[in-house]
C-alpha cells in the first residue's frame, strides 16, 4: 500500500471518520401524545418539542447543548417534558386525541418549515410561547429558550388559574 493511502485512512481514523460515522443521538420521540398529555398535567410543566430532521446541521446544537441537559435535569419529575419528532419521519405516532398521524403529518400541524424548531404545548398540545427557529442567536439561544420556557410556564399557570 502507498504510503499518501495509509496516511489518508489513518488521517480519517483520527480525525474524519468518527464524526462522519457518529450516529446522530435523538432525544426521547413521543409514541403516543396521550402519554405525553398525562405527563405535563402531573408535572405541570410545558411539553418542548424539538423538530428536527437528518442532515439538520444546527439539531445536534439545540439538542445537545440547551435540551439533552435541560431533559437530564427535568428527569428529576419537575421539570418541562422535552421530546424530538423528525419532520421527515413517516414513523406513526398518536396524536393528543389518539388520532394516527405521521410525525411528517404532525409537524406540518404547527406549521414546522425549518429545523431546528422548539414548540413549547400545553397538555392539549396548544402553543403556550412562540416557536424557537433555528440556533444562530448570536450565542443566545439559551436565554431565548428560558424566555420562551418561563412564558409557556406562565400560561399554563394562567390557563389552570382560569379553569380553562
Amino acid at each position: 500500500m502507498r504510503v499518501w493511502w495509509k496516511r489518508w485512512i489513518l488521517s480519517m481514523l483520527l480525525f474524519g471518520a468518527p464524526a462522519a460515522f457518529a450516529v446522530e443521538a435523538m432525544l426521547q420521540q413521543p409514541a403516543d401524545l396521550r402519554e405525553e398529555s398525562a405527563l405535563v398535567q402531573r408535572r405541570g410543566q410545558p411539553l418542548l418539542v424539538l423538530f428536527s430532521m437528518p442532515g439538520c446541521i444546527y439539531c445536534p446544537d439545540v439538542r445537545d447543548n440547551y435540551l439533552a441537559p435541560m431533559a437530564r435535569d427535568a428527569d428529576s419529575k419537575l421539570g418541562p417534558v422535552i421530546r424530538e419528532i423528525d419532520i421527515t419521519s413517516q414513523r406513526q405516532i398518536r396524536g393528543f386525541k389518539g388520532e394516527a398521524v405521521t410525525a411528517a403529518d404532525f409537524s406540518k400541524r404547527y406549521k414546522v418549515r425549518a429545523t431546528p424548531t422548539v414548540v413549547m404545548l400545553d397538555e392539549r398540545g396548544a402553543v403556550l410561547a412562540e416557536p424557537l427557529v433555528g440556533s444562530g442567536m448570536a450565542g443566545f439561544y439559551g436565554a431565548y429558550l428560558d424566555r420562551a420556557l418561563e412564558t409557556a410556564q406562565q400560561a399554563m399557570k394562567a390557563r389552570r388559574k382560569g379553569g380553562s
